[in-house]
C-alpha cells in the first residue's frame, strides 16, 4: 500500500495497512534535523521517518512586497498587505502581525475597494510537476484561513467589535477572503488534474478553554463560507481537512453538517480528549495530529514520548480515522530524539 492509499483509507474509515503519518516543524528544527542526520535537503528527512504527506503550492509572481530591517528586527510585506515583525528567541524567530491595513477602515466602500489579492498573482503551472514528484504521496494544499487571515488584516479587537455590532462590515471581510480563496484553489485543483488529495485552510477558533465566540457567532460568520470551501474540495475528489487550534469541541457538529472530513491538530486542551472525540465523533471524523507540543514533546523522555503516541494511535486508528503528528509544527525546544521516537512507534 503507497501513501497515497493509505492516507485516503484513514480518511474513508478503512484501517490501512499502518497509520499514516504527517511531518511539519519550523524552519530553524528542519534545518536541525538536516545537520544532524547529515541530509541536504528535506526530502530526504521526510523519508527518514516515512512520512505519508507532502505539501504543494502555487508561486507568487504578482507586485513585488518590501522587506527591511526595524529596530533590529525584520519586518515583511504579504502579499494580503499586512505586515509581520520577526523576533529572534535565540532559538527562532516568533513573528506577529505588526500592521494591519483593515484597521484604517470603517465602511463596506472602503472595505469593497481595498487591494484584495487576485489569483493572477500566482503562477500554478508549477502544480502538476510538485505533483507527480511525489506521485504516490497524499497532497495537501492550503494556507491561513477567512478567520485566520483576516485577523492579520484588521485587529482582534476591532474584528470582533465587528463582528458583535457590525456584522454587515464583518460579513464582507470574511466574504472577500473567501472569495479569493474559492478561485485561488480551484486553479490549484485544476492544475493538479486530480492529485490533491486534501485542502486544509487554517483557522484557529479556539483558546485552551474554550471558543474565541460563542457557536450561534460560528454559525453566522463561518458556516456558510465553510460549506463553499468543503463543496470545492470534494467537486476534485479531495477531501476537506479543518485546521484549528483550542477548545473547539463545541463546533465539531457544525463542522461536520458542513462537510468537513477531518480536524486537527487536537490540541491537549479543554473538551479535546480524544477517547470521547473517537466515541462520539468518530465514524464521521478523521482526525490528525495531537502528540502534545506543550508537554510532551518537549519536557518529557523518548520512552514518554513513545507511550502518549501509541495512546492516541490505539484510541484513534480504530476503522482508518486518524494521521499520526505533533499537535503543532515541531518547535526548537523538542528534542530531535523525542521526534524520532515519535515516528518510530510506526515501525
Amino acid at each position: 500500500m503507497n501513501s497515497k492509499e493509505r492516507v485516503r483509507k484513514a480518511f474513508n474509515h478503512i484501517t490501512p495497512d499502518r497509520v499514516p503519518a504527517n511531518f511539519e516543524c519550523v524552519s530553524s528544527v528542519m534545518e536541525k534535523l538536516q545537520k544532524y542526520y547529515g541530509f541536504n535537503e528535506p526530502e530526504e528527512i521526510y523519508k527518514k521517518f516515512d512520512i505519508d504527506i507532502r505539501c504543494v503550492g502555487a508561486s507568487y509572481i504578482g507586485p513585488e512586497f518590501r522587506t527591511w530591517n526595524e529596530k533590529g528586527n525584520k519586518v515583511t510585506e504579504d502579499f494580503w498587505g499586512f505586515r509581520k515583525t520577526h523576533h529572534w528567541t535565540g532559538k527562532e524567530y516568533n513573528t506577529i502581525t505588526s500592521y494591519y491595513p483593515l484597521d484604517e477602515m470603517d465602511t463596506i466602500f472602503q472595505i469593497e475597494n481595498y487591494r484584495w489579492p487576485d489569483p493572477d498573482w500566482f503562477d500554478y503551472e508549477s502544480i502538476k510537476y510538485q505533483c507527480d514528484r511525489h506521485k504516490n504521496k497524499a497532497i495537501i494544499i492550503g494556507h491561513e484561513g477567512p478567520f485566520q487571515n483576516a485577523t492579520n488584516l484588521r485587529s482582534m479587537e476591532k474584528l470582533f467589535i465587528d463582528m458583535a455590532l457590525d456584522s454587515e462590515l464583518a460579513h464582507k471581510i470574511f466574504d472577500k477572503m473567501v472569495e479569493f480563496e474559492l478561485e485561488y484553489y480551484e486553479r490549484m485543483f485544476i492544475a493538479a488534474d486530480g492529485q490533491i488529495d486534501i485542502l486544509r485552510p487554517h483557522d484557529d477558533y479556539g483558546t485552551q478553554i474554550n471558543l474565541l465566540f460563542s457557536t450561534d457567532m460560528w454559525r453566522e460568520y463561518f458556516k456558510e463560507n465553510t460549506r463553499k470551501l468543503t463543496a470545492l474540495a470534494h467537486k476534485y475528489g479531495a477531501f476537506y481537512q479543518q485546521h484549528s487550534c483550542g477548545a473547539v469541541y463545541d463546533i465539531i457538529p457544525e463542522l461536520i453538517d458542513c462537510g468537513v472530513d477531518s480536524l486537527e491538530p487536537i490540541q491537549k486542551v479543554i473538551g479535546m480528549d480524544p477517547a470521547n472525540l473517537k466515541f462520539k465523533f468518530g465514524d464521521k471524523l478523521t482526525f490528525h495530529g495531537g502528540i502534545d507540543t506543550q508537554g510532551v514533546l518537549p519536557f518529557g523522555t523518548p520512552e514518554e514520548v513513545k507511550k502518549e503516541t501509541k495512546h492516541f494511535i490505539d484510541t484513534l486508528n480504530i476503522h482508518g480515522g486518524y494521521i499520526l503528528m505533533a499537535s503543532q509544527s515541531f518547535e526548537g525546544d523538542v528534542p530531535i530524539e523525542n521526534i524520532a521516537a515519535m515516528y518510530s512507534v510506526r515501525d
